[in-house]
């Protein structure tokens, strides 16, 4: 299993550009993409599809469908299996979660042999731990249960005055703090490869990570 997980950033101007166009020399011609929007409310369903249709426009011919949330659970199985590519968007990680669970998607989005990519919140929710940081969202830093596709937790949209809230959480796992326009990729739950800055807090420490192939 291949996963990308970006930090965060705007899909209709340049600040993903580098990240797309690594993504435009994995995803083959034809593919077909899936957006998991369960983070977010369905209102904002139609801005998001606008939005990620222009960041893969760069691709030859690749066909881009959202998941529906009214769908069975066995209906959303089928639709995962038919499809090269997940997108999971951005929003609030435990919502994600939670519709992923009481789906029981879990288990097939686990042994999905295609490529897995997650946004902002989409990003979160792979890690074993889900560190959601305090922002004006959340009051108070919290770790939920995540959906264990990678051996690492992440901090996305990172800016370095959220480093005291990492600094203890990095003594019980290893994180990867990911700016806007920054991702990080990986194969069988290990990191391999890096895209702009990144940085990594292991143990109380703080290094940065910013070579193309770790």
């Amino acid at each position: 299993m291949e996963i990308c997980l970006i930090g965060g950033g705007n899909h209709t101007n340049n600040e993903l550009g580098e990240v797309f166009l690594e993504l435009s020399k994995m995803i083959k011609p034809e593919a077909k993409i899936l957006i998991i929007p369960f983070a977010t409310d369905n209102s904002r369903y139609e801005s998001w599809m606008v939005s990620i249709k222009q960041a893969f426009s760069i691709m030859e011919n690749v066909s881009i469908e959202l998941l529906n949330e009214d769908l069975s659970g066995k209906e959303m199985k089928k639709s995962i299996i038919e499809h090269d590519i997940l997108y999971f968007i951005g929003g609030k990680p435990e919502r994600l979660i939670h519709v992923i669970e009481e789906k029981g998607l879990t288990p097939i989005i686990k042994n999905f042999q295609g490529l897995i990519i997650g946004y902002s919140t989409g990003s979160l929710a792979f890690g074993n731990d889900c560190i959601i940081t305090k922002d004006k969202d959340y009051p108070e830093t919290i770790v939920i249960k995540g959906l264990g596709l990678v051996g690492f937790s992440v901090e996305v949209h990172y800016e370095d005055n959220i480093d005291g809230e990492l600094f203890p959480l990095s003594n019980e796992r290893k994180i990867y703090a990911i700016p806007n326009g920054s991702a990080v990729f990986s194969k069988n739950g290990e990191l391999y490869k890096g895209i702009n800055v990144i940085y990594s807090f292991q143990n109380m420490k703080k290094e940065i990570v910013n070579s193309k192939v770790l």
